[in-house]
């Protein structure tokens, strides 16, 4: 076993291990079922409303932004809870890129309500996949680990086979929103040996959409008719 699959090793059991007992931002003592201390939980800003297609901030009276009124996207709804800047980008910067997978315990479980207010589940959670050579490099999938805890917590089964990123793509980062979708363009299989209707994809982090566009794209073609898009944090445009 390499270092780096040892590191891993160790950071996926403490994802499993009880509630943590130090706020993972700061390292204060925590209150019980706390996830993050008062100080850094004011810092972990949600957005606040939200659009319920794009879930990007919407002023308006309605459920839905204009924007998505005029153009709607591919899938049903999203949750991604977390405006992606400052304390949650550095979390889910350490959660995608350094091994600490212990921080999608805490995230999730700090998020929780925000999936539970669902009034309607999903027949199934389906983590977007990495590329094999990705995955070797790396280690883990950020995504499914995710996906793993939102299960757990809300008693909703898991699917990690019947999608598949079949085509290596180049890193989304610094790419504009146009380079994104071609970026990504016929990237997925999907083959599920259970017929699905309704799933949600998970995913850490929804930039412009372009990755969830192309996995919804995808399931539509094999006869899924209804998406969702859960991820933990929203990208402000």
């Amino acid at each position: 076993m390499s270092g780096r699959q040892f590191r891993v090793l160790i950071s996926q059991v403490l994802n499993y291990l009880l509630d943590p007992k130090l706020c993972v931002g700061c390292g204060h003592s925590l209150q019980p079922l706390q996830y993050f201390c008062t100080g850094c939980m004011s810092l972990l800003d949600c957005v606040e409303p939200a659009c319920k297609l794009c879930g990007l901030e919407n002023q308006t009276t309605h459920s839905i932004c204009p924007a998505c009124l005029h153009q709607p996207p591919r899938w049903c709804k999203i949750i991604a809870p977390l405006i992606y800047h400052n304390f949650s980008r550095d979390l889910l910067i350490q959660l995608k890129f350094n091994e600490n997978l212990y921080l999608a315990n805490s995230l999730v479980s700090h998020l929780i309500k925000r999936f539970q207010l669902n009034n309607d589940y999903p027949e199934v959670l389906i983590p977007v996949p990495l590329h094999q050579n990705r995955f070797i490099n790396r280690g883990y999938n950020q995504a499914y680990e995710i996906a793993n805890i939102l299960s757990r917590k809300l008693n909703i089964p898991i699917d990690a086979q019947a999608l598949k990123r079949i085509r290596h793509t180049e890193s989304q980062l610094g790419l504009s929103a146009h380079q994104r979708a071609k970026n990504i363009l016929k990237a997925f299989k999907y083959e599920s040996v259970t017929q699905y209707s309704h799933v949600a994809v998970v995913d850490d982090i929804i930039t412009t959409g372009s990755t969830a566009n192309e996995v919804t794209r995808t399931l539509h073609h094999a006869g899924v008719t209804k998406v969702e898009i859960w991820g933990l944090a929203r990208v402000p445009n």
